[in-house]
This record gives structure tokens, sequence and C-alpha cells, in this order.
């Protein structure tokens, strides 16, 4: 399937959209002051973007979206201009209010769907970074059935595809539901290579389904059996996947969840982060989380408690040179709203695992405080972050975010992020202005590079990390976005 597919269907209808087609998008005129305090005004990044939805009858939607981006030298080379066309998302929609819904799109993140206990399909990945097209159908309400079928080709991965179905029976008023999902991917264009998964899932609500137990909340259980399948893989009962968990269960001020996991040596998806590159197989362990809600007070106090087994080379299985190691995390949280909008979280996490860099077991522990006020006319958030604390990798962090109104056209945004380790000390800004008392455009003025702390500060451990070699980025930007 490839994306002419979908432009085919929008041109189909064109003839129709004259008195339904909506066109919008934005011009975007970047200039950027490098550290060599060079002013990029001859040289300006220039970004445009059309967007035509048309709705030429009911149930029928149509969608482009084209870019187009340049500079007027590519690294100050006349041989080197550098400019390019695309067309970044596109789909065509059918939709039937009785039970049926069909897409066909490009460059679209059309994957997010719920799954059961285990994300064995992730959204990101069968997005192929933002390349992939294909078909979606979302069905319900037949036969009190509801469910999904997914095609996606990776087109700029070698003719790699991807099959996604699910199911789901809800019963007794959604108080009992059965689910099944089927996962494939096929690559390198042969029938015999590819990575099935199928699965079944169960949801319980004891809570709501027997009334001697509504006093202890929803009383959820849930389960969900999995099992991959690779064509050169000989056959053994180490490719399933097992996962229960009882959640949302309430005794007096305290909510519990308790979980259990087990993951085959060979279990495989290839279509989740989880169960291939986070190689979160061939492990057992389970959770426990419990929160205390203090009665009448916005107080909340939570602990949760992780441990699981797991060999060092999660891809071979347990023996003597790769023995199976316990793996153990406590997290405690604080977290309190005062009046006039007041908000302190304090939480202490305790880590303790296998370091191959000692052949011994380690303790990582880190301590956390954040305090946050707003008002009408800003927003301020304080930050400390100790991390790894008593170990060599042992480091403090202190964060800084401020939102502001200057004045009724004029906003302030800026965050920095001070890093102290034994050997170093090193920083980060962002400020970013904005003006926006133009109706149709958007003005900004930054420096910095707001990569660097823009996972909630203190926590983005690209720059909170021992040895980081980030530092200020010594540039400037303005950015003028009109829209039309």
């Amino acid at each position: 399937m490839r994306r002419v597919i979908v432009i085919s269907l929008f041109l189909l209808f064109a003839g129709r959209l004259e008195s339904a087609v909506r066109f919008e998008g934005y011009y975007e005129n970047t200039n950027t002051l490098d550290g060599n305090i060079r002013w990029y005004l001859g040289e300006p990044h220039h970004n445009i973007e059309f967007r035509f939805l048309g709705q030429p009858m009911g149930g029928i939607e149509t969608f482009l979206k084209f870019h187009a981006e340049s500079d007027k030298f590519f690294n100050n080379n006349l041989a080197q201009r550098y400019t390019l066309y695309d067309m970044i998302e596109s789909h065509a929609r059918f939709r039937w209010e009785k039970g049926l819904e069909l897409v066909l799109f490009s460059r679209e993140n059309r994957f997010w769907f719920p799954q059961g206990l285990m994300e064995l399909v992730s959204q990101w990945t069968v997005n192929d970074n933002g390349n992939a097209q294909g078909v979606r159908a979302d069905f319900w309400n037949i036969w009190k059935l509801h469910g999904l079928f997914i095609y996606s080709d990776y087109s700029q991965s070698g003719g790699e595809d991807a099959t996604i179905t699910r199911w789901s029976l809800p019963l007794l008023s959604d108080r009992f539901r059965l689910s099944a999902t089927f996962a494939r991917k096929d690559w390198d264009g042969s029938s015999d290579n590819h990575n099935d998964v199928v699965s079944g899932d169960m949801y319980l609500s004891l809570g709501r389904l027997l009334s001697p137990l509504t006093r202890f909340g929803d009383f959820d259980c849930a389960l969900e059996l999995a099992k991959s399948r690779i064509p050169d893989e000989g056959r053994n009962s180490k490719n399933t996947a097992l996962k229960a968990e009882i959640r949302n269960l309430r005794v007096g001020p305290v909510e519990f969840k308790f979980a259990y996991r087990e993951t085959g040596e060979n279990f495989r998806s290839y279509l989740s982060s989880d169960y291939d590159q986070g190689q979160k197989y061939n492990e057992s362990g389970y959770n426990i989380n419990a929160t205390y809600f203090f009665p009448t007070k916005a107080v909340n106090i939570t602990t949760n408690y992780d441990r699981y087994s797991a060999p060092v080379s999660r891809g071979f299985p347990v023996s003597e040179t790769n023995p199976a190691y316990i793996y153990q995390s406590w997290y405690n949280e604080l977290y309190i709203e005062f009046v006039h909008d007041i908000r302190y979280k304090l939480y202490y996490r305790w880590y303790r695992g296998w370091d191959t860099n000692y052949d011994a077991y380690k303790v990582y522990p880190t301590l956390f405080n954040e305090l946050s006020f707003e008002n009408f006319l800003a927003k301020v958030r304080l930050q400390f972050r100790w991390k790894d604390i008593g170990t060599p990798y042992e480091l403090q962090a202190f964060g800084f975010e401020l939102n502001a109104n200057l004045t009724r056209n004029w906003k302030l945004y800026t965050r920095a992020v001070n890093v102290n380790e034994t050997s170093e000390s090193r920083q980060t800004v962002f400020v970013q202005f904005q003006y926006n008392g133009w109706s149709n455009t958007d003005f900004f003025l930054e420096f910095g590079n707001p990569a660097d702390s823009d996972n909630d500060l203190t926590n983005d451990d690209d720059f909170v990390n021992c040895s980081s070699s980030n530092e200020i980025s010594q540039q400037v930007k303005t950015y003028i976005r009109v829209y039309f």
C-alpha cells in the first residue's frame, strides 16, 4: 500500500470538495545567532506547511498535509542549497455510525489502542519513525464485540510489514471482559521470516459485580497470557509470558495494587519496545503498590516495591556462567496540595541490582524534592535531586522553571538546571520570550537548547547523568510563524 492511494482518494472526491474543503497552514522563518557570534540573517531557515481537510459527504473525511523547508545556503556552501518538499501526513476516513470506521493513512500515528497488561505493540515502533502507511479498521456493537484491524507498511525499512488485530467482548455492563490480540511482523520479503504473538486477557471487576465487595472499591482482577513464535525457533515452553494484577483494591483510606509477571527466555514481540530493545523478557517478578489518601486532606503517601529475577545476558538461558540475579526497587512518595495552588512533592527511590562494573550487588538511592506555586501572573517550579547517593556516580541537581505573563502580549518561559558532580559542575539554560499581540502570528525569541531539560528538569537523565558532556548551547534563535 502506497501513500498515492490516499492522494488518489482525495482527488476522487475533489469535485465534491469545492464547497466543503478547508485550507490552512503556516509559514515560519527562523534565524540563528550561533556561539561564534555570527548572525545568519542572510541564511534564514524557511518552513511552510499546507493542510487540506475535506468532508465531501456525511461519514467521509479526507486530509492532506504538505511540508517544505529550505535554507538559503547549506553549511555556507553555495553548491549545497538545502530544500525539502514532502507530504508528511494524509488519510481518508469512512465512518458508519452503526459500527465501523475505516481509515487509509500515510505517515500518521494511527497505532494506539487499549491493550491488556502487557504492551505487545508499541505505537512508536509500528510507526516506523513516522514513515509507516497502511489501513486501520475499528468496529463496535457487532454481536457485542468491538475491536480493530491494522496493517502497516514500513516504507523506510526494507519492506517490513506489521499486522495487528484485537477484539474484546464486554459482558455484565463491562464488569467482565474477554479480549485477544494477534500481532505479526514480517521482514525481508520472506514468508518464513516473521514474528507472531498471540495473547488472551481477562478483566473482572469484583467490586462492581458482587455487592458485598463494594466496600473494597472496584477490586479489579486482570490476567493476560501470551505466546510468541519465530519460524526458526525450536518448540519449547520458554516463549510464553504471563502477567496478573489485582488493582483498585480499597481498604479504608488505602488503595492497593498487586502484580505478578513471568516472561520466558525466548518470548519476543518485535512490534514492542518492551519485549525487543527493552529486553523485558527472561525474567520473573512481582510488584506491590499502596497509596494512603488522608481523609479530608489533599495529602497522599505512595509506596511501590518491585522485585524481579533475571540473568545479566537476557538473550541466553540461566546457567553457571549466566546466573540469575535479584533486582529490587523501592519508591516512596509524599504529595501535598496547599491552598493558593502551592504543591509539594518528595520522593525517595532505592534501587539494588547487580553491577557488572564491580561484579557485585550495588545500591543506588535517590532523593527528590519539588515545590511549585502559581497565580494569574506566573507559575514557578523548584527542584532538587540527589542522585546515586554514596556511590561514585553521586551528583546533585538543582532545577528552576518559570512561566510568566510579563504584559498582556508578552510571555516569558525559562528553565535552568545545575548539576554538581565530584569532579565538575555544569549548567544548562533555556529562555523563551513569546509575543502574541497579532491574531494570526506568533513571535519567539529563544536562547539555549530546550532538549537538555525538557524531560521534567532534574529528572532528565540525558543531562542529569554522571559524566554527561552537555553544556550550555550558545545560540539565539528567532521564530516568526504566520498562520493562514
